[in-house]
């Protein structure tokens, strides 16, 4: 699998309605979904998540359930050593990392994104990169 591959498959997920615990591309999918879908778009593998996740756990918590299910399917990177088609992982204000996107070029990255309703492409401005946690690379990646 290369990283063009994955960028590429990933921008067919473009307005797809965010929706909780989905994962069809031009149907729905949360942000994890977006992840899972594009790699098993290009690998046919599904990959599956133990972790049910309600919507506002991260709210509530304070373990990284998040990174731990990342950590246990992807490669954990350096976030300044990210490249397309590596996994960002995100986090908001004092709360575990809860949002997850697919860079596309050094300055975007594209996203399921429940306050705008789907998967966009959004540039990785300074408020987002102040909310990058942790990095990933999809298992297999080559270039």
């Amino acid at each position: 699998m290369k990283r063009q591959d994955i960028v590429i498959e990933a921008k067919k997920w473009l307005g797809t309605k965010w929706q909780h615990q989905a994962s069809l591309k031009q149907v729905a999918c949360d942000c994890v979904g977006l992840v899972r879908g594009v790699y098993c778009e290009l690998t046919g593998i599904d990959v599956d998540i133990d972790i049910d996740y309600p919507a506002t756990w991260h709210l509530f918590k304070k373990e990284e359930r998040l990174y731990a299910e990342a950590k246990r399917h992807m490669v954990e990177i350096r976030k300044d050593e990210a490249r397309p088609g590596d996994v960002l992982v995100f986090g908001f204000y004092d709360h575990p990392a809860s949002h997850v996107g697919i860079l596309t070029s050094p300055d975007t990255f594209i996203h399921s994104y429940q306050d705008i309703g789907q998967v966009i492409e959004t540039r990785l401005d300074d408020a987002w990169k102040k909310r990058l946690r942790f990095a990933f690379s999809y298992p297999g990646v080559l270039g």
